[in-house]
């Protein structure tokens, strides 16, 4: 049985594969944004972490946020989330039940 795993970034490809400047990275993991694993000295990013640098990059361009309000905006829609998921699960539950 194959075990597929995820996908894993350095930092060098992180920034080329998101067209995101360096700096603008080590600024998302200052604030939290980011969380990169540490390997042997070398940041590894995983690939849904690529969505969050574009989103985190939206916000800040878009709704002008400085780095404080994104990282703020980002968590509380991760909170939103996962409360949604919460809800269709005992949305779910509570279908079963009843029938």
């Amino acid at each position: 049985e194959a075990i597929m795993s995820e996908i894993v970034y350095t930092l060098i490809e992180f920034c080329s594969v998101a067209d995101v400047e360096e700096q603008f990275v080590f600024e998302l993991v200052e604030h939290g944004i980011l969380d990169p694993a540490l390997n042997q000295d070398q940041w590894l990013f995983p690939s849904d972490a690529l969505n969050r640098c574009l989103r985190a990059e939206r916000m800040q361009h878009d709704l002008k946020l400085n780095l404080h309000g994104v990282a703020l905006a980002l968590e509380l829609s991760d909170r939103n989330q996962q409360l949604r998921q919460r809800i269709d699960y005992l949305e779910q539950l509570v279908d079963r039940l009843r029938h």
